[in-house]
Order: C-alpha cells, then sequence, then structure tokens
C-alpha cells in the first residue's frame, strides 16, 4: 500500500509544525495467517489481528474485541499488519476513523475516534 512513507513525512511534518500528537488507537494488531483467516471464512489472508484494547482507550470504547480482524481502515483494505500503525498515527487526533472488521464469520464496521499520543519517529 505504501502508507509507511506516507505517514511518515505527515509525522514529520506534525512535529516539523510544533506538533508532537499523532493519531492514537489504544490498540496492538498482529499479522493475519492463513489458517486463521481459513477459520474465519475469509477468502484471503489479509488484515491484522486485533489484540486486547488497552482500558480507557478508543478501541475499548468502540468495543474491539481480541481476535477481531481489522481488513479496511476508512475504505482501504489494510494488506499488512506492520502498516497499521503508521496509518492511524497520519490521521489527526479526533477524527472519526471507520475500521472494517471479522468477528464470528461476519463483516462490520466500527466507528473510532482517535486519541492522541506523542508522534514516534523511527529510527
Amino acid at each position: 500500500m505504501g502508507g509507511g512513507a506516507r505517514s511518515a513525512s505527515v509525522v514529520q511534518q506534525q512535529q516539523q509544525n510544533g506538533n508532537n500528537v499523532c493519531g492514537w488507537i489504544g490498540i496492538k494488531v498482529s499479522p493475519m495467517t492463513t489458517p486463521f483467516a481459513e477459520s474465519l471464512g475469509m477468502a484471503e489472508p489479509y488484515g491484522a489481528i486485533f489484540e486486547r484494547p488497552e482500558p480507557n482507550s478508543p478501541a475499548a470504547a468502540a468495543h474491539i474485541e481480541a481476535g477481531d480482524v481489522l481488513t479496511a481502515i476508512n475504505g482501504s483494505p489494510l494488506m499488512r499488519s506492520s502498516d497499521f500503525a503508521g496509518i492511524i498515527s497520519a490521521i489527526a487526533p479526533g477524527t472519526s476513523v471507520y475500521l472494517d472488521t471479522w468477528r464470528d464469520r461476519q463483516a462490520m464496521q466500527v466507528t473510532v475516534i482517535l486519541g492522541s499520543a506523542p508522534c514516534r519517529t523511527s529510527g
């Protein structure tokens, strides 16, 4: 998807402008595996598996559960779990983000209002 390079430049711009806060959802993701995708009835293994949300985080407020699968952010497919953090951090805090997810063999959309966290730089 190439979101990593784009999001890094957005984070750098935010820091240069003195705005050292980035979007934050309060959850980590794990890579999707073929066996897990098949167990969910997904045709292809893509996206990311949500881990347990942090208490009092935007993810917890949106009722995201450990084991839910993230397939798209704002309608754009998430092909690699490694792109998740960069995409979320590049979105301004307070923004509503639409997450397409799978739970119990059903597709659903979850709306999350991003919180804020200090921007992290790679390197």
